[in-house]
C-alpha cells in the first residue's frame, strides 16, 4: 500500500502531466500553466488574432452557406507559439452534401518587430503527436517543428531557430552539395548565411539547403536577431517546409 507521502507525490506528478483538457476531437479546451492557473483556449487564440481569420456562420433557410471555426491544438508558452486548426464548413445545395476543409497552422510572433506570422503545417504530424502525448500542450508544436525541418527531437533541441530557418548541427556535406565560391548565400528569400566554407544544394537554380562551417545567419529584413554557431563544426541551414493549404491557412509573415 502507498503511504500518504507517496500518494501525494503521485497526485502532484499526475497533475503536472495533465496540463490540458481536450475535447471530443482532441482540440484543447483549457490550458493549465505551471502555476496551476487555467486559461481557456479562446483566450490563447486571441493572442494571435491578427493572423487568424475571423470566424463566421452564414446559412440560408435551406442550410446553404459557410461557416469558419478555430480550435487550439497545441501551445508552447515559452516559445510563444501555438497550433490552430482552421475549419471551413460549406454547403452549396439544399439536398447536397456538406464539405469541410481543414488547415493547421503554426502561429507566433517575430522577436524584433513583434509582427505575427502564420505557417501551414502537417495535420498528420500533429494528430500523431497528440495521440502519443494527449496531456502535453507542447507535443503538437514540437511535432510540427520536427516536420517543418525534417529533424529528430534531439536535433531540434540542439538547433538554433531564426524565423522559418533552422541551424542544425551537421556532418560534412555529401556529394549532393556543391562548394559555394562566395562567403554569403541567401536561403528562404531573406536569411543570409555567412561562412568561410559553404556548400549548397539547389533545385531549379534556387538554393534549397546550405551546409556551412561555423556560420552566422542574418535576417535581411531585420525581423529576427542574428544567430551564430555555438560550436566549430558544420551546420545545415534548413528552410521550413509548408503544408498544402486552403485559402484560409496560407502563410503570412516570416
Amino acid at each position: 500500500m502507498l503511504s500518504s507521502v507517496e500518494i501525494n507525490k503521485t497526485a502532484i506528478n499526475t497533475y503536472k502531466q495533465n496540463t490540458v483538457e481536450r475535447g471530443h476531437y482532441n482540440e484543447i479546451i483549457r490550458y493549465t500553466d505551471a502555476e496551476g492557473v487555467a486559461v481557456s483556449a479562446s483566450k490563447i487564440m486571441n493572442i494571435f488574432e491578427s493572423v487568424l481569420p475571423e470566424t463566421f456562420v452564414e446559412f440560408d433557410k435551406k442550410m446553404r452557406g459557410d461557416s469558419l471555426n478555430l480550435d487550439l491544438y497545441g501551445y508552447d508558452a515559452e516559445q510563444g507559439v501555438a497550433i490552430v486548426q482552421i475549419r471551413h464548413f460549406y454547403k452549396r445545395y439544399a439536398k447536397g452534401f456538406a464539405n469541410i476543409h481543414k488547415d493547421y497552422v503554426l502561429v507566433g510572433q517575430n522577436e524584433i518587430t513583434n509582427e505575427f506570422f502564420r505557417h501551414p503545417v502537417s495535420p498528420h504530424a500533429i494528430h500523431a503527436a497528440i495521440r502519443k502525448n494527449p496531456s502535453d500542450p507542447k507535443a503538437a508544436v514540437r511535432a510540427a517543428q520536427r516536420w517543418m525541418w525534417k529533424v529528430t527531437d534531439k536535433q531540434l533541441d540542439a538547433s538554433i531557430r531564426q524565423g522559418d530557418v533552422l541551424m542544425v548541427p551537421s556532418k560534412r556535406p555529401s556529394d549532393k552539395y556543391v562548394r559555394v565560391d562566395e562567403v554569403t548565400a541567401v536561403v528562404g528569400g531573406s536569411h543570409e548565411v555567412r561562412s568561410t566554407e559553404m556548400y549548397a544544394r539547389t533545385e531549379d537554380d534556387e538554393i534549397i539547403d546550405v551546409v556551412a562551417w561555423c556560420p552566422t545567419v542574418v535576417h535581411t529584413k531585420g525581423q529576427h536577431d542574428p544567430i551564430f554557431a555555438n560550436e566549430e563544426r558544420f551546420y545545415s541551414i534548413r528552410v521550413a517546409e509548408e503544408a498544402a493549404t486552403w485559402k484560409w491557412g496560407v502563410r503570412l509573415g516570416d
